[in-house]
């Protein structure tokens, strides 16, 4: 008696039933596969085997020696490469969201340079007018980061159906994303709002 196996590939939802018999006397195959443990190397194994078999049977054909993971990972490519594909779109996109992130808020920061000065002539101190933008910046972050987790989780209950033994939303990608957008947010707002806090505000003024 023996459980239920999958037949086809890896990524079969449901496994099916198997009957095993002996080989001997039961089977008459035009090809046949045998698997072999081992705790050598198996590209060094090949070759043995090959004269070994040779040995016993010179008309007997020897091919497609490969080890396990390597059947594996051949039945995978067609699963495997979409996979790669997404994950480098999706590295790109979050690199020009990144990109476009900082260069929208530096120029609305940028655009801000008389406002600092009006706000510093009035006796505000750098660290106010900092705070003030890194917390503009923070809310920003905070409903960007909103959005993008309903949109992530919506995208990942779409594709659910042709992912294998992957959740759709992993906290970790979701996480990791967050934090590289917190740093892109956090540099677009100091940057900007340290460099016109450090102007005059008589200059400030000036700029327009």
């Amino acid at each position: 008696m023996v459980g239920n196996v999958k037949q086809t590939e890896l990524a079969d939802t449901k496994a099916q039933g198997a009957t095993y018999f002996p080989f001997k006397g039961n089977y008459t195959p035009n090809n046949f596969s045998v698997v072999l443990r081992t705790s050598l190397d198996p590209a060094a194994l090949a070759p043995m085997l090959q004269k070994l078999v040779l040995k016993l049977d010179p008309e007997l054909p020897v091919d497609e020696l490969k080890p396990m993971q390597t059947w594996i990972d051949d039945s995978m490519v067609a699963r495997r490469s979409p996979a790669l594909l997404a994950g480098i779109f999706a590295a790109v996109a979050l690199l020009l969201a990144a990109i476009g992130t900082y260069g929208v808020l530096a120029y609305a920061v940028n655009q801000r340079r008389r406002e600092i000065g009006v706000r510093m002539a009035l006796g505000a101190l750098p660290s106010q007018v900092l705070a003030q933008f890194l917390g503009l910046g923070a809310r920003l972050l905070l409903a960007g980061i909103g959005l993008g987790m309903l949109g992530a989780w919506g995208a990942g209950r779409a594709m659910q159906n042709i992912l294998f033994g992957v959740g759709a939303v992993h906290a970790g990608v979701l996480a990791a994303a967050a934090g590289v957008m917190l740093i892109v947010v956090l540099l677009a707002t100091f940057l900007p709002s340290h460099r016109a806090s450090r102007v005059s505000p008589i200059e400030a003024l000036r700029d327009d």
